[in-house]
C-alpha cells in the first residue's frame, strides 16, 4: 500500500468511527452499531479508498474541496448572484459577428437586445421589441433567457454547436452566469464512507425522527441498509447533502435534511441523479430543489473538467439514451430505476456521442466480520436469529415487532412492506380509488370526503390530457 493510499484509509477509519459514534448518541437503538467491529472498518476505509481515486482526484482540483471531510463543501463563497457587467460583455463577444455584418440600424437593434439580458430590473418591454424584430419566434413570455438568447444567435447565423467551439464556451458562460444564483447553505458532495453508512439518520433519534428509511445504520427491519457500505464501496457513486447545522461535524453524521445519491464516471459527461430525500420524505414538491442541486453538481463536474457546462437532463425512468444499471451484487435500495421519484439523467453536450454507461452500487459488507454480502447488515454466519420470533408470527416491517397478522402498504420508498395494524393506522392512509395505503404525506383529502393517492391523481392528469389531446386530433 503506498503511502497516498494509506493516508487515505486512516483518515476513512478516523471518520467511519466518529460517525458510529455520533449516529448512537441520540437513539437507544444502538445495537446494530455496537456489533461493528474493526474487521467491517478496516475494510471499509480501505476498499473506499481505492474504490473512489479517480473521482477523488477529480473532486481534489477544486478550491472548495476539504481534504479531511472527504468532501467538496459548496455555499455562498463558491456561487454569487448575476453579474450584469459580465452577461453584457459575453453576450457583446458572441453577437460580435453580427455586429460587424450590421449597419446602423440593425446595431442599434443589436444593442437593446442585449439589454434585455444585461439590465436587472425596469420595464423591458422597448428590448422585447428588438429581440422580436431581429427573431420572429426568439422571445416567449416565461421562456428561458439562456434559450431566448440562443435563439437569437441561431436566427442570426453565428450558432457554432460544435463541441469545443468558441460559441459553445461563450455561451456555457453567458448561460451560466445569467442564471447564477447565491446559496445560502452549505452544499456537501461527499466521497466519504463515513456520509454514505449515515446517509439515512438514526431511527428512534429522541430528538424526533426525521430523514430516516430503509438506508437508516441502526435497523435491521429492512434489508437495503446493505446499500450504505455497497455505495461506498463502489467506482462512481458520491453523496450530496445537506444538514442541520453545517458547522457542527455530529449533525453531518446524524441530522441530515436532505441527501441524493449521484454518480459520474470522471470524463464521461454522463450525471446520475437518483431520489431526493428530505425530511418529509422527498419525490413530491421537490423539481425545484433537486434542480438547485443537480444544476451545483454539474457546474462544479464542468469546471473541474474544463468543459462547457451545457447538458441536456432527461427522467431516467425509460429514458432511451442512457442505461445505468445497478453493479453485481448491490444490496442497497436502486431508487433511480423506478418511476415517480424523480430521478435524471444528464448528458453533457461535449460527450453526446461518446459517453459510455456503467454501473453504481457493489457488495455491501458485514459489519461483524467484513464479509461481502449483497443484503441485510449481517452474513449468514454472523446473523441472529430473534429470540422474540414465535412460529405462526409475522414481522412488522416498521416496529420490527412480531404479531398473527400483517397488512400490505407501499411505504416512501415505493415498496410494499408488511405493517401491523397499528402502524399501518399511525403512518399510513387509504386510497379509496386504488384500495391501497401509502404514507400519509402522498394522500390527500377531496371535497366528497375520499382520499386519494398521489399517484392515482397522476394518472388523472395524464388520463385528462390524452383525452384533451384526442379531442383536439
Amino acid at each position: 500500500m503506498d503511502i497516498e493510499i494509506a493516508k487515505i484509509v486512516e483518515k476513512n477509519r478516523r471518520n467511519i468511527w466518529k460517525a458510529i459514534e455520533d449516529y448512537g448518541t441520540y437513539t437507544s437503538e444502538t445495537g446494530v452499531l455496537e456489533d461493528i467491529t474493526d474487521k467491517f472498518v478496516d475494510r471499509l476505509a480501505r476498499d473506499n479508498a481505492y474504490a473512489k481515486m479517480e473521482l477523488r482526484q477529480l473532486f481534489r482540483t477544486s478550491p472548495v474541496w476539504n481534504e479531511e471531510l472527504d468532501a467538496l463543501v459548496i455555499n455562498g463563497t463558491r456561487t454569487h448572484n448575476p453579474d450584469y457587467e459580465r452577461i453584457r460583455s459575453l453576450a457583446d463577444d458572441i453577437l460580435a459577428p453580427a455586429f460587424d455584418g450590421s449597419d446602423e440600424e440593425r446595431q442599434g437593434l443589436l444593442s437593446r437586445a442585449v439589454n434585455f439580458f444585461a439590465i436587472e430590473k425596469g420595464d423591458k418591454t422597448h428590448y422585447i421589441e428588438a429581440i422580436r424584430a431581429l427573431s420572429p419566434r426568439a422571445y416567449a413570455p416565461h421562456k428561458k433567457r439562456s434559450r431566448i438568447f440562443k435563439a437569437l444567435c441561431d436566427a442570426l447565423g453565428i450558432s457554432d454547436d460544435r463541441a469545443g467551439s468558441d460559441f459553445q464556451r461563450l455561451f456555457a458562460q453567458f448561460a451560466d452566469e445569467l442564471s447564477a444564483k447565491k446559496i445560502d447553505f452549505k452544499f456537501f458532495v461527499s466521497l466519504n464512507p463515513a456520509h454514505f453508512l449515515t446517509m439515512s439518520n438514526p431511527k428512534d433519534d429522541d430528538r424526533g425522527s426525521t430523514l430516516t428509511s430503509c438506508h437508516s445504520l441502526n435497523s435491521t427491519a429492512y434489508r437495503y441498509n446493505n446499500g450504505c457500505s455497497g455505495y461506498a464501496r463502489d467506482n462512481y457513486s458520491f453523496i450530496a447533502f445537506v444538514a442541520a447545522d453545517p458547522d457542527n461535524p455530529e449533525t453531518l453524521n446524524n441530522r441530515k435534511t436532505m441527501r441524493q445519491v449521484f454518480a459520474y464516471k470522471p470524463g464521461n459527461g454522463v450525471l446520475l441523479q437518483s431520489r431526493l430525500y428530505n425530511t418529509s420524505g422527498g419525490t413530491y414538491g421537490v423539481q425545484a430543489e433537486a434542480r438547485i442541486y443537480r444544476d451545483l453538481v454539474q457546474r462544479e463536474l464542468s469546471q473541474l473538467e474544463q468543459a462547457a457546462n451545457l447538458w441536456q437532463t432527461y427522467n431516467y425512468f425509460n429514458n432511451t439514451h442512457c442505461k445505468i444499471s445497478a453493479g453485481v451484487g448491490f444490496g442497497g435500495y436502486p431508487d433511480w430505476m423506478y418511476k415517480g421519484f424523480g430521478a435524471k439523467i444528464s448528458i453533457r453536450q461535449d460527450k453526446a456521442d461518446s459517453f459510455e454507461p456503467f454501473y453504481v452500487g457493489t457488495y455491501g459488507l458485514c459489519i461483524c466480520c467484513g464479509t461481502e454480502i449483497n443484503t441485510n447488515l449481517y452474513c449468514e454466519d454472523c446473523g441472529e436469529e430473534d429470540e422474540d420470533e414465535e412460529e405462526g408470527t409475522s414481522r412488522c416491517d416498521s416496529c420490527g415487532e412480531y404479531f398473527g397478522d400483517v397488512y400490505p402498504v407501499s411505504n416512501s420508498e415505493g415498496t410494499v412492506i408488511y405493517v401491523c395494524a397499528s402502524c399501518r393506522d399511525r403512518y399510513y392512509a387509504y386510497c379509496s380509488e386504488c384500495g391501497c395505503y401509502y404514507p400519509q404525506n402522498e394522500v390527500t383529502g377531496e371535497e366528497n370526503g375520499e382520499r386519494v393517492c398521489c399517484h392515482c391523481m397522476e394518472r388523472r392528469e395524464k388520463e385528462k390530457e390524452e383525452a384533451e389531446r384526442e379531442l383536439v386530433a
